[in-house]
């Protein structure tokens, strides 16, 4: 117990070394991000919004319509529809320390958006630029990791608007920041970004490399997750807008997002489907994990053939909202833990793995209802998708440890106990060698005594007669001794011939204590493959016993049979003292009837006639009725036997 405590306390340690490297760098990230949206001096004062769901109106005619207000981040959810913004800029509204008197900049976010149209009424037209991923990064008046368009600053509030049209999620966060608060924002910002994608990149790195030795199948798919994850960041943050090339096209731009999308969520499914697999889940719950996982070539046929990226895309969303949901009532239900074998048992315990997919569950569906629409977001709904691929590797990362170090432990569990297994097999071999010796030792000693005493006795005294059944009991326990010994040494090897069975019969009848009582029913000859000692040695152990314990000078019955694919000896007693043996326990080494204590005997009969017959590759049945014991020997006949 003890020993336990330890690898707890120590697992624990190292599981808060991780969480605390973890919180420091998503707190300095966050930290950062939020001191610096402190620094900022927001010139936007009133928000508002309207949908056009025909997309037909002008920004004159959108003017005079009621808008609905909003703050902080607008989330609207997929949908063809055009959404107009309303933004009441205040000129006065600025940092102290401001050196541009003249301009402001809009700084819009996401970056997957596709068209954004500015109208202001200080420009002549009303049109003062356009941005999103459908134009080219290298033509607009700033590049960035984030769209931006300058505007003038005026000497009034004045309200400006903005058009968007998009096919992914249309959530959107706008600031007006003069270019000091700008670029202050900009650096914090990269530096938060810079220290996310380092992180991811670790994760990364140690998921595959830990696959190239460990070549475990979920190791790998965590790598692949987290390459996809790292790939999808460096779109949606910016970085690939921001170095894409002056002479690619920018759809391509837009299609990359959408492919990285939806990439990294089917990499996500298909790393939680292996290692709920550890689990025995639910047939059916696997089934939807499946599913789920066939999507992806459903969504790249939206995207690339059947030009329907807001479909590929809403679908994709939905996964993220019915991934989690599938995967918490997946583990809710697996079945491993009810294993009664222990080698079949998850590593992981089911607390642990319900608790972890039960916040997955929670931190997804934060993240996604806003991107459906289906609550409001603030500013951390814009990046908490990219919070859920930083929190959910740090708990997959413990969770692997975990197993990693529960597996460790297993192989230490299982090599000790191999090593004691072996070292109690070394000492039962010595020890098996010893009581050989001994045994061959000691037969040795006897039997010359024996013969003796058999030689000099004066076969007229009274009671020689008792005194040599004694000495033939003796005999025959030492020699009960030696065949088991051999038998057990592999020593009593099968030499096949053929064999007249008959004479065997009569041989091994004539030889046992009380022949007279044999009564033998079989035809005149019959011959088939075998090796005629072993058998003798087989009858006559059975003969043996069945002189031994039937009731006294009652017949003992031999009969032989056959058929077309074996022959059958039957040797059949009246019980006598000894009773009716035990059927679960008759062939068993040593095993004496309680009754049959009273008469020598080694226990060690049936188990050597049960052995012989293996290897004689026949078979040894108890088969009595109400009157007899009865044994029954089968012997293979083959084509060439008669």
């Amino acid at each position: 117990m003890p020993t336990l405590l330890r690898w707890i306390l120590l697992l624990l340690r190292q599981a808060w070394r991780h969480w605390l490297k973890g919180l420091r760098i998503s707190g300095l990230g966050l930290g950062l991000l939020c001191s610096a949206a402190t620094w900022a001096q927001d010139h936007i004062t009133e928000r508002g919004w309207l949908e056009d769901p025909a997309g037909r109106l002008s920004w004159p005619a959108v003017a005079m319509q009621p808008t609905q207000p909003y703050e902080g981040v607008l989330s609207q959810g997929f949908g063809a529809g055009i959404i107009w913004l309303r933004l009441r800029i205040d000129p006065q509204a600025k940092a102290p320390g401001s050196r541009e008197a003249d301009r402001l900049v809009l700084r819009i976010r996401p970056v997957y958006l596709d068209n954004i149209q500015v109208f202001d009424p200080l420009v002549p037209g009303g049109a003062a630029g356009i941005t999103g991923d459908h134009q080219h990064p290298r033509g607009q008046a700033f590049e960035g990791l984030d769209f931006l368009l300058p505007i003038a600053r005026g000497e009034v509030p004045r309200d400006i608007w903005l058009r968007l049209q998009s096919t992914s999620t249309r959530q959107i966060a706008i600031q007006a920041l003069n270019a000091e608060d700008l670029q202050r924002l900009t650096q914090t910002q990269q530096l938060a970004f810079a220290l996310y994608i380092g992180v991811i990149l670790i994760f990364m790195v140690w998921g595959l490399v830990y696959w190239l030795f460990s070549r475990e199948q979920v190791i790998g798919a965590f790598g692949i997750k987290q390459a996809a994850a790292l790939i999808y960041a460096l779109s949606s943050l910016g970085y690939t807008r921001a170095y894409w090339p002056a002479d690619w096209p920018a759809h391509w731009l837009d299609e990359t997002t959408s492919l990285f999308s939806m990439l990294a969520v089917s990499a996500a499914i298909y790393f939680h489907l292996v290692l709920i697999r550890e689990f025995d889940p639910h047939p059916w719950m696997a089934y939807l994990q499946r599913l789920l996982l066939a999507l992806l070539p459903v969504k790249l046929v939206l995207l690339f053939v059947a030009d329907l990226p807001l479909l590929a895309l809403r679908i994709n969303m939905i996964e993220v909202l019915v991934g989690p949901i599938v995967f918490f009532v997946s583990v809710l239900l697996a079945r491993g833990w009810a294993h009664a074998a222990v080698p079949r048992r998850p590593i992981l315990g089911r607390t642990a793995v319900v608790g972890f997919y039960a916040l997955l569950l929670l931190i997804l569906l934060v993240a996604s209802l806003p991107g459906l629409g289906l609550a409001r977001g603030g500013e951390i709904a814009l990046y908490l998708v990219q919070a859920h691929g930083l929190l959910t590797a740090f708990l997959i990362l413990l969770m692997l440890q975990y197993r990693v170090h529960v597996q460790q432990k297993q192989q230490r569990d299982t090599a000790l106990a191999l090593e004691r297994s072996q070292l109690q097999a070394k000492q039962d071999r010595e020890v098996r060698e010893e009581q050989e010796k001994l045994l061959t030792m000691l037969a040795h000693e006897l039997k010359t005594p024996l013969a003796t005493m058999h030689m000099r006795l004066d076969h007229s005294a009274p009671g020689s007669r008792e005194i040599r059944h004694a000495i033939r009991d003796m005999n025959a326990v030492i020699e009960r001794c030696q065949q088991t010994t051999q038998l057990g040494d592999r020593q009593l090897q099968a030499q096949m011939a053929l064999v007249d069975l008959v004479s065997v019969l009569r041989d091994a009848a004539s030889s046992c204590t009380e022949p007279d009582r044999v009564k033998m029913v079989m035809p005149s000859q019959l011959t088939l493959h075998t090796d005629r000692q072993l058998l003798f040695i087989a009858l006559s152990n059975l003969l043996e016993n069945a002189c031994k314990y039937s009731s006294p000078q009652s017949p003992i019955q031999i009969k032989l049979v056959t058929n077309a694919a074996q022959a059958r000896i039957e040797v059949s007693n009246m019980p006598g003292q000894a009773g009716w043996p035990d059927a679960d326990k008759l062939f068993g080494k040593y095993y004496r009837s309680p009754h049959a204590r009273r008469q020598a005997g080694t226990g060690l009969g049936l188990y050597l006639v049960n052995n012989l017959m293996q290897v004689l590759r026949g078979h040894i049945a108890y088969c009595p009725d109400e009157q007899y014991v009865r044994f029954a020997l089968s012997l293979p006949l083959t084509n060439r036997d008669s």
